[in-house]
């Protein structure tokens, strides 16, 4: 599962409440399965499965799922139990709570991230793709370019 995208692996279009355009809900939001949301909420949202806050999508309060795909605005508090990728048009202002975290270039935070009960983030979903230019070796064997 390694730097797959999390919408990739949660499809199941079955299990998924929509709210879409104009929508306006005061309130808070709960639910068993997944949510997209590209309207607009001013409250708190939970479900229990993936979260997605579209490029249209807006919530003020606090936001709370397994997992979460931040493409909109939030401003308050995400509460994620597993994953939480945050595209390059999201916008979060408040703190993040998480196990893993995806951050694209462009997206903006203003905030904290931080893990459950202080464990470390995953390292797993951070693959550094460049080597050590300091510890590649020379064709020679004698060690790296210029040493």
């Amino acid at each position: 599962m390694e730097n797959t995208r999390i919408s990739e692996s949660f499809s199941d279009p079955g299990n998924r409440s929509t709210l879409r355009g104009t929508t306006r809900i005061t309130g808070n939001v709960s639910g068993p399965g997944d949510l997209e949301l590209d309207g607009e909420l001013v409250g708190d949202i939970s479900v229990d499965g993936l979260l997605v806050i579209g490029e249209k999508g807006s919530v003020q309060g606090r936001a709370t799922a397994g997992n979460m795909v931040l493409a909109g605005r939030v401003k308050g508090r995400i509460m994620v139990r597993e994953r939480i990728e945050v595209r390059s048009s999201g916008r979060m202002e408040g703190n993040i709570v998480c196990q893993k975290i995806a951050i694209a270039e462009g997206a903006f935070m203003d905030g904290e991230v931080h893990t459950h009960k202080g464990k470390p983030l995953s390292p797993e979903y951070f693959t550094e793709k460049r080597k050590d230019l300091r510890t590649m070796k020379s064709p020679d064997g004698a060690g790296a370019p210029g040493k």
